[in-house]
């Protein structure tokens, strides 16, 4: 399906072959919207729950569950949302090399793309 317009991100998945210690793992991976950037963005930073020192939580999990979830189509061989999450560290590393990083959104937002900018 063509995209409607260069104001909105594709939906299109982009296929990825990924090299891992266990073998080859291909991801259709489809970006984030900037409003999913933003929630993805509040799943690693929560000022409500600050810590003691007053300094807020942080949780990459969160952010990696919901990049997971929002951004890998399908996989070859065919994983679950709940099975993704089940990855071992090393083919985990390996597959968010693909995905969108916590640094790439909070540089977008702090050089003024977003909300912290």
């Amino acid at each position: 399906m063509p995209q409607k317009s260069d104001f909105l991100v594709s939906t299109a998945p982009v296929r990825h072959e990924i090299e891992t210690p266990a073998g080859t793992l291909v991801a259709f991976v489809r970006p984030l919207s900037w409003i999913q950037q933003q929630e993805a963005l509040s799943r690693f930073v929560d000022f409500g729950a600050a810590t003691e020192d007053g300094n807020p939580q942080i949780d990459f999990g969160g952010y990696w569950r919901y990049v997971f979830g929002r951004c890998i189509e399908k996989t070859e061989p065919e994983f679950t949302p709940d099975e993704l999450m089940e990855l071992s560290p090393e083919v985990g590393a390996e597959v968010q090399k693909v995905l969108p990083s916590i640094f790439d959104i909070v540089t977008s937002f702090a050089s003024g793309a977003g909300p912290l900018g």
